[in-house]
């Protein structure tokens, strides 16, 4: 996310920048590339051995070097791959094409037969490779940011060798020009024990699975299904020999025949089967048993159904949103294409779609004091407060965990065939050595911000924590309603101070991607405002008191037409204001501290409150086409699985942006096509849920399904 800050902050190009911009490009155009690419090899022929040991070139590297120069001289194919894989500037380097990253598989497939007698070109012989190399280049023109190069050095060669090589080079052709090393991406090909036990772990969910799976369906579903039929098949056998001869009886009675007849025993039914434990643990990693609860478009009696909608709407568009923001720092076009998203103003539900996550939070609010009210009439106001929190934590933990073993310790094994871009130690810091127990403990959005795992689970210790001081207002509102609204009144307050006071003491614009934004000023907005649960409280609250006045009035509320429409409206107007209202703020106009403080204040509460008027007209029969659409069975599936698809969307979002070869060119319809591949969890089942929602078929038998943490477990295994 801190990259487009930057690019955001960058649309708006000063006149001294777009000079700057026109000189660079003017500069390049009157050399040339042949006469820039002559230079370079020039250069590369003036290195000797006296000038390399200056500068601690390791021998391997500067004998390897001087075989290049020497290969390039007569023309060999190898050496003409090197330099044809180096960094070249490319068209649009005044609209920000600054992306000269050359080619990463030529350079590391290079390959060559040199002779150890170099000069003579004979002798024994050995095979020369090249290595791909990344940095910075500065080009030495005031306001024009370092370029990305690709360089192509010896595989002999270390970092410190290629940028000692490269700044050697160029030292000949300007003095303004250096060059800094990032790094010399590769794909890890051997296993750490990190990554050793995260596999180990996987290996044995998986082949649970697949025993889980061969049990269901040989044992459960074939053999004992195949046992009730012929057992079904006897007792029918038996049942017409009974009659039979209870006919054949009463036909034949006398005087004689005794009055006492022998009472015939009854045909048992026999039904499916109790498991055993082993049987149970199996059929808890059954793929078909949980894919049919997961695909299941039923749901229990008194069922929000609106959220089912709301659920998955809300997580494709965070990840929408995420998906335009990844990639950015390796794009040819991402300053005018954001310069021209920015001045639309459709555009405005990307650029704000941070509100969508404030979505999450209101319904999580909402949904727990319905069901904590409901709960608590069905026991007469017990409730078991160990389970209560024992339940929230072991639902939700396993799964995460999960995922973030994966991330931290497999990730970097993911590249493929790696890239110019690749991060080689993964997308985790230091492998989350230091802040894993974070995480756990559901605390990283307040400790180590700085090294957060998983960065985008500052949702889920947000969610946690309101849930944890949750009955603060839920038992008031339980016991005395008026009480409890008066202290979800006063935490509201409380944010509010809260998130004015530090809003306009830091002087945080409404959005991160203002153009007065930099860089620095973003990371101080995320840290200090976005990811802190006493600013991101609001509709959390509003959601508990939407949840219980929705529970009060039992889903029954009959609202004139006239006020349901008028309602309508204003919920509308409000949520399109938040959402699209800030669109001169991200086209120029500056919004001053007090108005940006004031909106950070009251808008995420304010979007909580249009939420749950949706949620409340859909739940009481006001809500018309919008409770049509939210309700459609078909998407009950797809919202069981959000939660997964917020746990790795950004995972398969990264490893696809960081294994990019070639830098991308952004546009609209890419970016909203690769939803597709950033969400598969929700998307690859699509066409068996419309199957399922529009054909429904009666079974002939039903199966016990497995608890939730087993089936969540094995659906977020299946998804990784």
């Amino acid at each position: 996310m801190a990259n487009v800050f930057e690019f955001a902050k960058r649309k708006h190009l000063t006149v001294q920048e777009k000079e700057a911009r026109e000189e660079l490009f003017y500069s390049i155009a009157d050399s040339g590339l042949p006469q820039l690419l002559q230079k370079f090899q020039d250069a590369l022929f003036t290195l000797d051995s006296e000038a390399a040991r200056m500068y601690n070139v390791s021998d391997p590297c500067l004998r390897d070097t001087q075989q290049i120069i020497l290969g390039i001289q007569r023309k060999e194919y190898w050496a003409t791959r090197i330099l044809d894989s180096l960094g070249k500037p490319g068209s649009g380097i005044t609209d920000g094409n600054i992306q000269w990253i050359g080619s990463y598989d030529m350079c590391n497939g290079v390959s060559g037969t040199v002779y150890v007698d170099m000069v003579n070109n004979t002798g024994p012989q050995y095979t020369l490779q090249g290595k791909y190399c990344k940095g910075r280049l500065n080009l030495g023109i005031p306001n024009i940011g370092a370029t990305t190069y690709g360089t192509c050095v010896p595989k002999t060669c270390s970092a410190k060798d290629a940028d000692t090589l490269m700044n050697l080079a160029l030292s000949l052709l300007s003095d303004k020009m250096h060059f800094y090393i990032v790094d010399c991406p590769t794909v890890e090909t051997e296993y750490d024990a990190r990554a050793i036990v995260s596999i180990t772990i996987c290996s044995i969910i998986g082949l649970l699975m697949i025993l889980g799976t061969g049990y269901d369906a040989f044992i459960v579903r074939y053999i004992r299904q195949k046992r009730k039929i012929q057992q079904e098949k006897y007792n029918e056998m038996e049942k017409n020999k009974m009659d039979a001869e209870q006919y054949q009886s009463e036909s034949s009675l006398n005087e004689s025949t005794s009055l006492l007849k022998k009472i015939k025993q009854k045909p048992i039914v026999v039904g499916r089967e109790e498991e055993g434990t082993v049987g149970k643990i199996l059929m808890s990693f059954s793929v078909m048993t949980n894919g049919e609860k997961l695909l299941s478009t039923s749901q229990g009696e008194g069922s929000l159904t609106a959220i089912n909608g709301m659920r998955f709407f809300s997580i494709t568009w965070v990840i929408l949103g995420h998906n335009f923001s990844s990639g950015l720092q390796f794009s040819v076009n991402s300053v005018p294409f954001y310069a021209e998203m920015f001045n639309r103003w459709t555009f405005q539900a990307i650029g704000n779609a941070f509100v969508s996550v404030d979505s999450f939070f209101t319904m999580s609010g909402l949904l727990l004091s319905y069901l904590f009210m409901k709960e608590m009439k069905k026991t007469g106001g017990k409730m078991n407060w160990v389970m209560f929190y024992f339940h929230r934590f072991w639902r939700l933990t396993p799964p995460y965990m999960l995922v973030l073993m994966v991330s931290a310790t497999l990730t970097r094994y993911m590249g493929g065939d790696g890239g110019p871009n690749w991060v080689k130690n993964g997308i985790e810091r230091d492998f989350c050595k230091e802040t894993w127990w974070t995480n756990l403990l559901y605390i990283n959005n307040i400790v180590k911000t700085d090294k957060m795992c998983i960065g985008w689970s500052w949702y889920l210790a947000n969610d946690m924590q309101f849930f944890v001081i949750s009955p603060l207002m839920l038992i008031p509102l339980y016991y005395k309603r008026n009480l409890g609204f008066i202290v979800c009144g006063v935490l509201l307050l409380a944010t509010f101070i809260t998130t004015g006071v530090l809003n306009s003491e830091n002087g945080w614009p409404a959005t991160p991607l203002e153009q007065r934004t930099s860089k620095d000023g973003g990371s101080s907005y995320m840290d200090g405002y976005y990811f802190k649960p006493w600013c991101r409280i609001g509709p959390y609250i509003v959601g508990i008191m939407g949840g219980y006045i929705l529970q009060a009035c039992n889903c029954r509320c009959k609202i004139n037409k006239l006020v349901n429409l008028i309602c309508w409206l204003v919920a509308t107007v409000v949520g399109c204001l938040i959402v699209y209202g800030l669109y001169d703020s991200l086209t120029g106009t500056v919004l001053s501290t007090p108005v940006a403080a004031f909106y950070n204040t009251i808008h995420r509460s304010a979007w909580g409150i249009c939420i749950c008027w949706v949620i409340f007209a859909c739940a009481t029969g006001n809500g018309g086409f919008v409770n049509t659409l939210l309700s459609w069975k078909g998407l009950v599936p797809l919202s069981r699985l959000s939660y997964c698809a917020y746990l790795i969307h950004l995972i398969i979002i990264s490893v696809r942006a960081n294994s990019q070869h070639a830098p991308m060119y952004f546009s609209v319809f890419e970016e909203v096509s690769d939803i597709g591949i950033s969400s598969i969890p929700c998307f690859v089942i699509i066409t068996h849920v419309i199957n399922v929602a529009l054909f429904p078929r009666k079974r002939n038998h039903k199966f016990r399904h497995s608890d939730n943490f087993s089936s969540g477990l094995l659906t977020y295994t299946c998804l990784i």
